[in-house]
């Protein structure tokens, strides 16, 4: 009986903290991937081509030799634990301990085109450095 009870007190607090998480899913345009591209081959595919079949690039910067476009996209997870949910019950204000991680910065394929509307090069940017949990408000 009391394993059972053990059992059952551990459970409900971790379900109960569980309560103060949060997971969100935020896209910013269709992510590419390397699938996504490898049609793209340098000194042979035209921008028109990229154009039909990856969309209108986010970008266009005209340059000495051609152009550079550049495709922005993100696909990021925003999580959160909220501890001071935990003492709501027996706190007369509402505390705000949270530790949350987030990477909001928009990752980026580019093209380098000539002045014939070639592709010579293509690239991902990438986000350099990974998100740190940060905790709040401290």
């Amino acid at each position: 009986m009391a394993r059972w009870v053990c059992s059952l007190l551990l459970l409900t607090i971790a379900g109960t903290a569980l309560l103060g998480c949060n997971v969100v899913r935020i896209s910013v345009n269709q992510p590419l991937t390397q699938e996504d591209v490898q049609f793209i081959i340098p000194e042979q595919t035209t921008f028109a081509d990229v154009i039909a079949k990856l969309g209108t690039p986010d970008s266009i910067v005209d340059t000495e030799t051609g152009i550079v476009a550049t495709y922005r996209f993100l696909d990021a997870k925003y999580s959160r634990v909220n501890f001071g949910w935990l003492l709501k019950p027996w706190s007369p204000v509402d505390p705000d301990l949270v530790i949350s991680r987030s990477g909001l910065g928009l990752d980026a394929f580019e093209l380098l085109c000539d002045d014939r509307w070639i592709v010579t090069h293509r690239s991902f940017l990438r986000q350099l450095a990974p998100p740190q949990f940060n905790p709040y408000p401290f």
